[in-house]
Formats: C-alpha cells, sequence, structure tokens
C-alpha cells in the first residue's frame, strides 16, 4: 500500500502567493495593451470624423459658390432687361423731341396731348408688365409723367423725390437706386407695400443737353418672390448687400430692405464687400457658418455693387455624420476585445519579455537623468519669460484699447480720415514692439523643445558651431548666474563651422559637463572657461574649471561604469552618457584631465562634416 505524501501548508500558500503575482501582472499587462488598442481606435475615429467632415464642408462650400453664381447671373439678366427696357425708350424716334416740346408748351391743351404722347410711349413698353410699378418722365420744372392709370398730384415737385435727388447729386447720366421706399403715392399703388427699386436715366437733347429724366420703378416684391423661391441647401440663406452695407433683399426680414444692419452681422457683412467673391467660414453668433459670395459689379457699364452671399450653418452640413462616428467607434470597441483577446496569448511570454526589457531599462534610466537635468533647467526659463510676457500682455492691453477707439471712430462722423490713420498707425507700433518679445520666447521654446525629445534619437543632420554655442547659453546660462560662476567662451573657429549629427544630444553633452563644472565649486562660484579650436579636421572643444578636481580612485572609472563624487544625490550617468555620446554618436573622443584641488578639463575632439 502506497504511502500519500502530504505538501505542508506554508509551501502551498507560498505557491498561491506566487500564483497571484503572476496573474496581476498579467492582467495589467493586458489592460494596458487593451487601453492602447482603445486609445488608438480612439485616435482613428476622431482623425477619421474630421477628415470626413473637412471633405463634406469642402464640397458644401463649391456647391454653395456655384449656386451663387448663377443666381448672381441671373438676376444680372434680369437686370439687364430693365435697363433695356430704359434704353429702348430712349432709343424710341421723337421722344427726346417729346420730352423737350413738354417744357416749352404754354398752351394748358397741347401739353396735356403732348404728354399723353409721352405716355403713350411708356405704356408701349411697360403696361402689360407685372414686375414695374411704373415708368415715368421727371420734366427740368419738376412735372412727373407716368405710365398707367394713376397720376400724381399736380401740386408735388418731382425734384424733390428722394430717387430724383440721388441721381442729380450723382452727376451721372445713369444710375441704380437700390431698395427703398418710394414716396411717389402713383408708384406706391402699384407696389403693396411701396418697395421699388430705380433705374434712372438722363434724357438727352440734340446738344447733349439735359431735357429730363427717365426713371423706371421695379417693384420690390417681384424681386422677393426670385429670391424667396429659391431655397439654398442645408437650411441655407440668402441675402442680397448693396455696395454701401445696405440690405438690397433680405427675404427673411422685409423690413430691413433698403436699410443698413450692422447690429448682429457688422463684421462678417464688411468682409464680404471687401472681398466681393469666393468663401470662407465664419463664426456668428457661436454658430458657424460658410459663406459664399459673388458681386455684380455693374449692369450694361452702370454700376450696381450688389453682393448676392448665401449662408450655410455647418452643424447642418456635418450632421450626417454623426451616424459614421457610431460606426467608426462600434468597430473599434471590437478591435478592442480582440486585441484583449490576443494579448492573452502574449502572456506566456512574460517572463522573456522581462529579460528582454532591460536594455530599454538602461535607456530609461539614461532619459530620466536628461529629463532631471532639463527640469533644473526650467526654473530659469520660466524666470527669462517673465520679462517677455509681462511686455506683451502690457501691449496687447494698448493694441484692446486702440481697436476699442478706433470702432467707435468709425461711427462717429466728425472723427476725419487722418485721425483714423493715426490710430491705425499707433496700432501697427504696438504690433512692432511685440514681435520681438515673440521671436525670443519662440526661440527659448525651440530649444527646450529640441532637448525634451528623446536623446537616443539619431539623424544624418548637422549643425553649426553658433547654433550649438546658443543652444548652451539659452539652457544653461540662468543655471551658471544662479550658482554665482562666470562662463567665458574663447571661439577660435568661425561659428558656421558644420558638425555632422543632431544637435540636441550635443548640447545635452554641453550641458552636463557644465554642470558638473557649476558643481565643482561647491556653491562657491568661479570660472568656467569653454575654447573652441581646431585641430587638423577634427573640431577641439575644451571645457575647464578650477573646482574641487576629481579623486585619483574615481578617474580610471569615469568611462567605464557609472560613478558619481557626488554621493547619494548622483547617479554617474552624466560623464558615462556623455561620452558614449561622443564616441557613439559623432564618431570622436572624450578625455578628461583632472587634479584634485586644481580642477578639471573636459576635451572632446569631433571629426568635422566634409
Amino acid at each position: 500500500m502506497s504511502k500519500v505524501i502530504k505538501v505542508p501548508r506554508y509551501i502551498k500558500s507560498v505557491f498561491k502567493k506566487l500564483n497571484m503575482l503572476i496573474i496581476k501582472k498579467q492582467m495589467r499587462f493586458n489592460a494596458a495593451f487593451a487601453l492602447i488598442i482603445l486609445i488608438l481606435t480612439t485616435l482613428l475615429g476622431y482623425l477619421s470624423f474630421n477628415m470626413i467632415s473637412n471633405a463634406m464642408i469642402n464640397h458644401a462650400s463649391a456647391d454653395s459658390l456655384e449656386l451663387i453664381k448663377q443666381i448672381s447671373n441671373n438676376i444680372e439678366t434680369i437686370m439687364i432687361g430693365f435697363d433695356d427696357i430704359s434704353n429702348g425708350i430712349l432709343r424710341n424716334e421723337g421722344f427726346d423731341n417729346l420730352v423737350k416740346m413738354h417744357g416749352q408748351l404754354d398752351n394748358e391743351h397741347k401739353r396735356a396731348t403732348n404728354g399723353r404722347n409721352i405716355e403713350d410711349i411708356l405704356n408701349t413698353l411697360t403696361k402689360t408688365r407685372t414686375d414695374i410699378a411704373d415708368i415715368a418722365v421727371i420734366t427740368n420744372i419738376g412735372e412727373y409723367i407716368t405710365s398707367g392709370e394713376t397720376k400724381p398730384l399736380t401740386t408735388d415737385n418731382a425734384l424733390a423725390y428722394y430717387a430724383v435727388r440721388r441721381f442729380k447729386q450723382s452727376k451721372r447720366d445713369s444710375l441704380w437706386i437700390d431698395t427703398y421706399q418710394t414716396e411717389v403715392a402713383t408708384t406706391g399703388t402699384h407696389t403693396g407695400n411701396k418697395l421699388v427699386i430705380s433705374n434712372m436715366k438722363s434724357i438727352k437733347g440734340e446738344n447733349n443737353e439735359e431735357i429730363g429724366i427717365l426713371m423706371l420703378n421695379i417693384k420690390e416684391s417681384y424681386i422677393y418672390s426670385l429670391i424667396s423661391d429659391i431655397k439654398i441647401p442645408d437650411e441655407g440663406q440668402l441675402y442680397i448687400v448693396g455696395k454701401d452695407g445696405n440690405y438690397v433683399m433680405n427675404p427673411l426680414n422685409r423690413i430691413q430692405n433698403g436699410k443698413v444692419d450692422y447690429v448682429k452681422y457688422e463684421l462678417y457683412i464688411q468682409e464680404i464687400l471687401k472681398q466681393k467673391n469666393g468663401t470662407s467660414i465664419k463664426n456668428i453668433n457661436g454658430r458657424e457658418y460658410i459663406l459664399a459670395y459673388q458681386t455684380i459689379d455693374n449692369i450694361n457699364g452702370i454700376e450696381l455693387g450688389w453682393t448676392v452671399f448665401g449662408m450655410i450653418p455647418i452643424d447642418v452640413v456635418t450632421s450626417g455624420i454623426d451616424s459614421t462616428r457610431v460606426s467608426l467607434y462600434k468597430i473599434g470597441l471590437i478591435c478592442v476585445i480582440i486585441g484583449f483577446g490576443i494579448s492573452l496569448l502574449f502572456t506566456r511570454f512574460y517572463n522573456a519579455y522581462l529579460e528582454k526589457s532591460y536594455d530599454k531599462k538602461h535607456s530609461i534610466i539614461m532619459e530620466r537623468e536628461r529629463l532631471a537635468s532639463l527640469g533644473q533647467l526650467m526654473g530659469g526659463i520660466a524666470q527669462n519669460f517673465k520679462t517677455p510676457i509681462m511686455s506683451i500682455s502690457e501691449g496687447l492691453d494698448e493694441l484692446n484699447n486702440l481697436v476699442v477707439e478706433y470702432e467707435k471712430s468709425i461711427e462717429d462722423g466728425n472723427v476725419s480720415d487722418s485721425m483714423q490713420h493715426e490710430i491705425a498707425l499707433r496700432m501697427k507700433k504696438c504690433v512692432d514692439n511685440i514681435k520681438p518679445y515673440c521671436s525670443y520666447i519662440s526661440d527659448e521654446i525651440s530649444t527646450v523643445k529640441g532637448q525634451a525629445v528623446n536623446f537616443n534619437e539619431s539623424t544624418d543632420g548637422s549643425f553649426t558651431v553658433g547654433e550649438l554655442l546658443k543652444n548652451v547659453k539659452i539652457l544653461m546660462s540662468h543655471e551658471v548666474e544662479r550658482h554665482h560662476c562666470e562662463m567665458n567662451v574663447d571661439m577660435k573657429v568661425s561659428e558656421d563651422t558644420s558638425i555632422k549629427g543632431e544637435i540636441n544630444n550635443m548640447t545635452q553633452v554641453m550641458n552636463n559637463i557644465i554642470t558638473n563644472a557649476i558643481e565643482s565649486y561647491n556653491e562657491s562660484g568661479g570660472k568656467i572657461d569653454i575654447i573652441f579650436s581646431k585641430k587638423g579636421h577634427n573640431l577641439e572643444i575644451n571645457v575647464r574649471d578650477y573646482g574641487c578636481g576629481i579623486p585619483e580612485s574615481i578617474k580610471d572609472k569615469l568611462f567605464k561604469e557609472m560613478v558619481t563624487t557626488k554621493g547619494a544625490s548622483g547617479t554617474g550617468i552624466g560623464v558615462y552618457m556623455s561620452y558614449s555620446t561622443i564616441k557613439g554618436k559623432f564618431g570622436g573622443t572624450m578625455t578628461i584631465d583632472s587634479e584634485k584641488g586644481m580642477g578639471t578639463s573636459v576635451n572632446i575632439s569631433i571629426p568635422l562634416k566634409g
């Protein structure tokens, strides 16, 4: 009969704990892997959403511009037709003689007969037109001879009408007058809301003298019916704005027609009128819109200056992408689940992975040392930022006040152009004052950013001695000053001397050496000499301090292992890493001469590019 061997309880407890540790490690590994997959799929979904959204916006912008161009062309054709009617009347044989004669007849009966002859010519072209309110001749004595059955009061002086005064003031032979409310009673009876758009033309005699004015009044309701029937996709809105920013046609609010309303849209309307043609994206009252616009400059050579523009809300354009985004995230979730399952298969290789991770951990330790050194420099960089940031802030405050002052000057009719130019000049001066500080901060950020990248990166690029020295001064000047040291540079080569390799690697080497030189004085301060020279085809860099020096017991180990003279506060990585960098990444050599109590000299020799 065989004997059953019992395993002691404490052994079972040890194995149980070991198994639990392994399971926990495996679960952490699996969770990390799943998290990476989740982040990647989320990022993929975000990028995909942006790409699709941008494509839809670009497509909508192009379509909107084409539609606006088509609408503009149609309106231009319609307005040409109205102008042709006026020109047809002026070309009518005997029309100018009838107008000229009307002002010369003294007999009331003959004047009435002559007026009816003029009316007959006007009615011939306009009697069946429903888009024209009326067409009239204004004589030089202010008589208003109009088409249609309704006649103005004989007591009216047509020369006092708004449109006639505008035409006279323009001193042109032809003029378009944007939407306005007519004060001519007879015209108003044919419109419904008294809003018209007028085409004004001078009637010339044989000697090219003005013998009267031809006035064609187009119903605003006709243009409104054309515009209101046009539907812009994606809940878009359509408007027509005159050259002065007045609404020629606002289908959503006809009360604004003929008026300037900048209360809501001042900035973007001004920009549209300036650019005339194209598309843009603007944030209006917290909502982004696609703006497409086209300007009708003239009709038959007569200035019109109407800008047709449409507004399409971007959130409506991209609303259809929501379902796509949901689908992408579903796919991403599936990928996470699959990735989590796959990660379970890798857990059996976990122990082998730990052995191979030694080199990676070694690199991480070196990187931490570099980042710790960089962290010490950040205090100095922050101090350097203080003055330029305060100067930029003060400049922006002044610039903001000037913007407010400039906006007020625009609304104030008593402010001259020269005063506005003076304000603009002061604004430019503020910008010019801010630029140097921005440039200084940019240089500092670029240098610090370069030092923050992976130290193990290697490129085939190159840099100059001047660029290296600039980086070193930016990163180390505060540290040198804080420890009451003096850094002297003796440049025996041209600053344009080129070095092959990555500037961030060499900068870190110099920072490590200079930091050691600073610490060699034990807070008492002293000189640090940096000499750049050339020996044959090699660049020689010598960094010398006159501090405590390196003990003999340490010197022989400097390039063989990580040793330090700083006790618990040091790691010994700095010198070892610098030596490895010079040798491995620059193909150079690094030596150290030191005598205890007399100082240390670090000598670097690098083959020059070429």
